[in-house]
This record gives structure tokens, sequence and C-alpha cells, in this order.
């Protein structure tokens, strides 16, 4: 069988609406692929036994996937940020028929994408976006510029 791969990043010191937070997961995906890399009836399970409508959720979720060479693309052009910790994971195959991509992710309430592709130096020959979640990440303790000096008595 075909493999098909994630991409994860922890991000430190993650900006988003004016607030730093410690670390913040991104979970990447492909976006606009034109085929899939994957036939559809190996990849998501009971396949055939899914109507039209039934099908699109799973089969955006494997078009969000990555090849290894994609993968190993992605982290090497991620591993350029020393802030950014990139993990490649391989998806397990055939999928559950109630499988989602990304794009279904609610935006809002500190869910959010990231268009990768859309930044200065992107150079990838495909599209990547990330989706983040910042509900439960911790903010980042800034340090004031006020020194602390002990005094010791007696």
């Amino acid at each position: 069988m075909n493999e098909l791969f994630s991409v994860h990043s922890l991000v430190r010191g993650f900006t988003y609406e004016g607030t730093a937070y410690e670390e913040v997961k991104v979970t990447w995906f492909v976006v606009e692929r034109p085929a899939p890399l994957v036939p559809y009836a190996e990849a998501i399970q009971d396949y055939g036994q899914l109507n039209e409508k039934e099908r699109a959720f799973p089969e955006e979720h494997i078009n969000e996937q990555f090849s290894r060479q994609e993968a190993e693309a992605l982290k090497k052009h991620l591993d350029r940020r020393p802030e950014v910790t990139t993990r490649i994971e391989a998806v397990e195959l055939p999928v559950m028929a109630n499988a989602s991509g990304c794009r279904r992710l609610p935006r809002g309430n500190g869910n959010d994408f990231i268009g990768l592709f859309r930044e200065k130096g992107y150079a990838l020959p495909f599209k990547v976006e990330g989706y983040f979640s910042v509900r439960f990440a911790e903010p980042r303790v800034m340090g004031d510029d006020r020194a602390t000096v002990a005094v010791r008595r007696g």
C-alpha cells in the first residue's frame, strides 16, 4: 500500500493576536492538491459503500496528507527556524470513513490557520497551510526590566 504522512510542528514563542505563547502545535496540510497520492478506495475504509456526499470528508483528509518527499521538504523548510520543532508521522491506512480534513476545523476562539505558502521565501512546489489552537496554550511569561536586589541584613 502507498504511504501518506502527516506533519506537525511545535512553535515556541508563537504570537497570535498580540499574545505570545510558550508553545503551540501546528498541524500542516496540503491545499489544492490536484489528484490524490493514493487511490481513495485503498486509503479510505469501506470507500465503496459510501455515497458521493459521504466521500467528501475523507477524500479531503487524504488530499491534505503528504508524500514522504513532500513531508521531508516541508520539514527542511521549517527547520530553518530555530523556534520550530517539526515531526513527520506515517498515516495509518485505511483511514476511517468519518475522517475529516483540517479545512473543516473551526476558526475563531483561538483556532486559526496559517497560510505558509503565502510567506516570503516560500519555494516548495506545493501549497501548505497550518491549523493551530491557542485555547489551551500557556501565555509566555515576559520579564520586566526592573532588577531584583537581595539585601543582606545584619
